[in-house]
């Protein structure tokens, strides 16, 4: 009750403060009936100019103050992977600009809500209210945000320079710990002169030994330091350290009022991890209502922090792309190298953090020899700092004119994109970006035409804004799966321009965008189906949806680090950043810890207890959906590690992984027990048709399978056998009476129970022989 009574309290005061600021009222393109004009445009028609449809048309010509306007909020795109398809996550195109946009035309406020036009009567809509509560950008970032901005009032002090330069530093570290160490070194004198965000930062960096001597005891006292004066990240620390027991004994309750109070300041990581207990129930009582809220604050920071990267262009700010490794996943493939360019949004298990030296410099070869995919793949690994390459802006300049040169219409649609923002390799030149996005949209290139559209939406680059061109030059890229224009699509037709909603043509384009990783399309998901705007409500469906945006915050990152600390044996450093990260609902840092935990390479956590603490990451894994990590909660309950030997619990989580997931390994071992009677009733017929079903699952079970049925053959025989009186009599004469060969407890001696483990080696040794035997003679 008393949670409930400081929720209620402090969803109050929010209500209050989100009331208090009327949005004005939006008149940009008021009138343009764009459903209509879609529906035109995608049927082939020419629809009609927009001055013929209303006085109040989008023709307006653009001003100075527009073309710098800062109030837009519609991500550039930025392209990303391959050159040979568009990237899934955001694309070239022109960027917003940075001064008040005209006294006689209001443009969007930079937020994500959707306005529905009030109800006769002045009342609202449970859907409208939520939407206003979102739309309000009010909310400051408290000082336990994870944001890296400082403490700055006037004049710059020594120590704000120093933690500026810390973390300007750390942002460009990625997975080099030479780098994150000097950082780190400026932080520590930042923090040595009392800057209080320079201090989390230290506290941080000693408990997971990121540029500084992993201390365990420090960190613990850091963090008291802080929570004592009621910093948030302090009380986050604290409430890590309980809840995974590292240095202290782990304490549920404690963690949970440390997070508690750490949330209640405004601390992203606390919001995160309450919003996951809550979700998943772990510790606390499962509740969605309490998860959504907990994810919706974490994801409507996280949306806001990728849109305010696009507005202002900094592919710099967004850094690289995060690839989650799951290390049993890695094991199992027994390889640790990368390729170039390996596939898939950053949401898969394994694959490319770092590239291949080798191969790198083969594609630099290839691209000094004029080879054009080569050099637009190392100018987008240039351009965004990814897989381990350092950004250099200059050298993606290089690149991509020597491809534009060569006519390519994906380099051009980059060049557009640097010309349209400039930096450090080229001056802006509106212009000149303009006429690159041209040619590029002209061969086709979604990325161009992505571009294109935003100059014509917004009157870039001396265009009279056009919001009919842009919908047309956004639908041919969207038709060719670009995801950045089926995003702007969608928010198109969510009226927050103030054009007329379509909800239903909204869902359709975000639901586009989101299947290619969009970030921002997951956020407005969740933002309709929390609000049921569009779709039915959905508590499930929009925690889910927030859950995946919070996820892709700036603390994904640190994946990168654990994992380079694993592959240079730094596994206390690994062990301990998996850990936190997988307090934040991480599932695949979940499974990291247990697979840690297992092979018990580090030192933070007593031997005794490798086993109990893994078996609770395996389920809390398995709980999110993970495959491997619901084998394996079978595994230990078959062997009774870390818990009791318990064969009914073995079989219930097999059988969830071999009837949701299809596991052929899950469906081997439900044959061996149906076959040997354990936690099952002994069926020969069913085991065999599991053994059948694993085999169809995956080609790697096919020669186990083989194995098993020659065995089962056997026992099917032998019980067939054992009908006749001879047979009986011969197998008492070799083994003696079953009465005489059990131990003091009832239990069959081993030799009899586990005959089948002296056939199977036999089994092999005739099946190698028969494959030697055909071997020599095909010769």
């Amino acid at each position: 009750m008393a949670n409930l009574g400081v929720y209620v309290f402090y969803t109050a005061i929010l209500v209050l403060y989100v009331a208090s600021d009327e949005a004005p009222e939006n008149k940009l393109n008021e009138g343009v009936d764009f459903p209509k004009i879609h529906s035109e445009l995608v049927d082939g028609k020419t629809p009609n100019p927009p001055s013929a449809r209303s006085s109040t048309g989008p023709g307006i010509a653009k001003s100075e103050a527009e073309e710098h306007s800062a109030t837009d909020v519609v991500p550039k795109s930025t392209p990303a992977t391959p050159p040979q398809s568009p990237p899934t996550e955001s694309g070239a195109g022109s960027a917003d600009s940075n001064s008040n946009p005209p006294t006689d035309q209001i443009t969007e406020k930079p937020h994500f809500g959707v306005i529905e036009p009030p109800v006769p009567g002045g009342a609202k809509t449970e859907e409208q209210k939520y939407a206003d509560s979102v739309s309000d950008d009010k909310a400051k970032d408290h000082a336990g945000s994870t944001s890296l901005s400082g403490e700055s009032t006037g004049a710059k002090s020594e120590a704000q320079r120093l933690y500026e330069e810390g973390i300007k530093l750390l942002e460009e570290a990625d997975s080099r710990p030479s780098v994150r160490k000097l950082a780190f070194q400026l932080l520590q004198e930042a923090s040595e002169q009392g800057h209080l965000k320079a201090r989390e930062w230290v506290a941080l960096g000693t408990l997971l030994g990121w540029g500084l001597f992993q201390s365990l005891p420090r960190a613990y006292s850091e963090f008291t330091q802080l929570a004592e004066e009621g910093n948030p990240r302090g009380q986050f620390g604290l409430a890590m350290m309980y809840a995974t027991g590292l240095m202290v004994n782990a304490s549920i309750p404690h963690a949970l009022v440390y997070l508690t109070f750490s949330a209640l300041g405004g601390d992203d990581l606390a919001e995160m991890s309450l919003g996951y207990r809550y979700w998943t129930g772990t510790g606390v009582e499962e509740s969605c209502e309490s998860a959504l809220t907990y994810y919706y604050r974490v994801a409507k920071k996280v949306a806001k922090e990728v849109s305010d990267r696009a507005d202002t262009g900094g592919p710099g700010v967004a850094g690289p792309t995060v690839r989650r490794v799951r290390l049993i996943d890695e094991a199992d493939s027994g390889s640790g190298l990368f390729s170039l360019f390996g596939g898939g949004a950053g949401e898969s298990a394994g694959g490319g953090l770092i590239i291949n030296e080798d191969l790198f410099q083969y594609y630099q070869f290839m691209a000094d020899k004029k080879n054009v995919s080569a050099q637009v793949g190392l100018g987008q690994l240039y351009y965004y700092g990814r897989h381990g390459v350092e950004m250099n802006h200059k050298k993606a300049f290089y690149y991509f004119n020597m491809a534009s040169e060569a006519g390519s219409s994906l380099a051009k649609a980059f060049l557009g994109e640097m010309y349209m923002l400039g930096g450090d390799a080229v001056q802006a030149d509106p212009e000149k970006a303009l006429q690159y996005l041209r040619q590029s949209a002209e061969d086709g290139n979604p990325i161009g035409q992505t571009g294109l559209a935003l100059a014509y939406l917004h009157g870039k680059a001396g265009l009279t804004a056009n919001p009919l061109k842009a919908m047309e030059l956004f639908i041919r890229a969207a038709d060719q799966g670009w995801a950045d224009a089926q995003l702007h699509l969608g928010r198109l037709f969510m009226g927050t321009l103030g054009m007329k909603a379509d909800f239903k043509l909204a869902l359709k384009y975000f639901t586009m965008a989101s299947q290619q990783g969009n970030t921002l399309a997951f956020y407005y998901l969740g933002e309709m189906h929390a609000s049921g705007i569009g779709v039915l409500r959905s508590c499930h469906t929009a925690a889910e949806f927030f859950k995946n945006v919070a996820e892709r915050g700036r603390w994904s990152k640190w994946f990168m680090y654990a994992h380079s600390a694993y592959h240079t044996q730094r596994y206390d450093e690994a062990f301990v950043t998996y850990q936190l990260l997988a307090e934040l609902g991480y599932e695949i840092a979940q499974s990291n810890v247990a697979y840690m935990l297992e092979e018990g390479k580090m030192t933070v956590v007593d031997k005794s207890e490798l086993n109990s603490r893994a078996l609770v990451q395996w389920q809390r894994s398995a709980t999110q959906g993970s495959t491997s990590s619901r084998v394996k909660l079978g595994d230990y309950y078959y062997y009774g590690w870390g818990t009791e030997v318990n064969y009914v619990k073995a079989v219930q989580h097999y059988r969830i992984a071999s009837e949701m997931h299809h596991n052929s390994q899950a469906m081997f071992n439900l044959a061996y027990m149906h076959e040997q009677g354990l936690g099952l009733k002994r069926d020969i017929h069913l085991a065999k048709r599991y053994y059948d079903m694993a085999a169809e699952a995956s080609l790697d079970a096919k020669i186990p399978v083989s194995l098993a049925l020659a065995r089962l053959s056997i026992y099917f025989g032998s019980d067939y056998l054992r009908q006749f009186t001879a047979v009986k009599f011969m197998e008492n004469l070799l083994f003696g009476s079953p009465g005489n060969k059990t131990d003091e407890k009832g239990n069959v001696s081993g030799y009899v129970l586990d005959w089948d483990y002296y056939v199977i080696p036999i089994l092999a040794g005739l099946l190698l022989a028969l494959i030697i035997y055909l071997h020599h003679g095909q010769r």
